[in-house]
């Protein structure tokens, strides 16, 4: 099972291996990349070393497109190279097994000089993802283009309003902060998720996917955060409900499950909403205030800034293994 993050694109699905990702940010300014090819946009100052971003869509083979606020940067490292894509969306990280990707078709009018970017295609939930390939997409070389050897734009995002121009300088000026350390650059994927009305954070490492909530099917004579079994692609997923732990009221049902790993068993735990998959600091987390002891502050391992709002990070391991959520069966 391999962890691919999502992305979109035009409307189409992407998938890169989770491992790939270095971080993910929204699109800043870009500065001109001179003699570069044409699918690079241009260049980022991401903590004081400069990195080429790319337009997934020109490396593609798609025609231009104009950017927005909402597009995404999403910086991939394989075989010693580092660059940012540029992506329309970024929703969440799921596994993928090997016998459930297809091998991309060939088709006949195809050039054989032609870089293939596609690992495969598979199946998630009511999509079909595209899974790139990496170090082809960042090594590869482009396909000649007669009478284009640089990329044509003088200025980044050049219909841009003023207002947009400035949003997209700020969002440079912060990426161009220079850690304070090796320690403080290294970051840590973190998913948010909506339990009721609350926010919390939990480690992608804790996580082996998400997926949708489908029907559950009752089991009997279990308690009550007992949520059911779900079937996940011909496995059986017992799904623990750890709102009641938090003191959390179910006041409309989960839409969405994270599938994590407990001891041998993988279990479901339903969550309103996976919001989206940030990437932050060591720095960036701090101690619960010495002052904060409830049920809910037991199994928080920090807190983390997310908007306006000091969101908690869960300790899954420790709730699964100590929140008293086991069922005893016997025969």
């Amino acid at each position: 099972m391999t962890a691919y993050l999502l992305l979109s694109l035009n409307g189409a699905h992407y998938g890169v291996a989770a491992k790939a990702v270095q971080e993910i940010a929204w699109l800043p300014d870009l500065s001109p990349a001179e003699e570069a090819p044409r699918y690079v946009a241009g260049m980022v100052n991401l903590r004081g070393k400069i990195e080429p971003v790319m337009d997934l869509g020109l490396r593609l083979g798609h025609p231009p497109r104009p950017y927005r606020l909402s597009d995404s940067i999403v910086m991939l490292q394989a075989d010693g190279a580092t660059m940012g894509v540029i992506v329309s969306e970024v929703s969440n990280v799921v596994g993928i097994a090997a016998a459930e990707i297809e091998a991309p078709p060939h088709y006949a009018e195809q050039p054989s000089e032609l870089a293939s970017f596609l690992l495969g295609n598979a199946k998630v939930g009511e999509d079909i993802v595209m899974l790139l390939n990496v170090p082809r997409l960042l090594h590869a070389p482009a396909p000649p283009e007669p009478g284009v050897c640089a990329n044509p734009q003088a200025s980044f995002c050049p219909d841009a309003t003023d207002e947009e121009r400035a949003v997209f300088r700020a969002r440079a000026h912060n990426l161009m902060q220079t850690a304070g350390s090796l320690e403080a650059a290294a970051t840590i994927p973190l998913a948010i998720v909506q339990l009721g009305e609350e926010y919390f954070g939990v480690e992608l490492d804790a996580v082996r996917e998400f997926a949708h909530l489908r029907r559950a099917t009752e089991i009997p004579c279990c308690p009550p955060h007992i949520a059911g079994n779900m079937n996940l692609r011909g496995d059986i997923l017992t799904l623990v409900d750890i709102r009641g732990l938090l003191n959390i009221p179910a006041a409309s049902p989960a839409t969405q499950v994270m599938v994590v790993e407990s001891g041998e068993l993988s279990l479901g735990v339903p969550v309103d909403q996976v919001l989206e998959v940030i990437y932050l600091r060591p720095a960036d987390f701090a101690a619960l205030p010495a002052a904060a002891h409830t049920e809910k502050n037991e199994y928080c391992k920090g807190v983390v800034r997310y908007g306006e709002r000091m969101v908690c990070v869960l300790d899954l391991r420790k709730i699964l293994a100590e929140g008293g959520l086991e069922v005893e069966e016997t025969v």
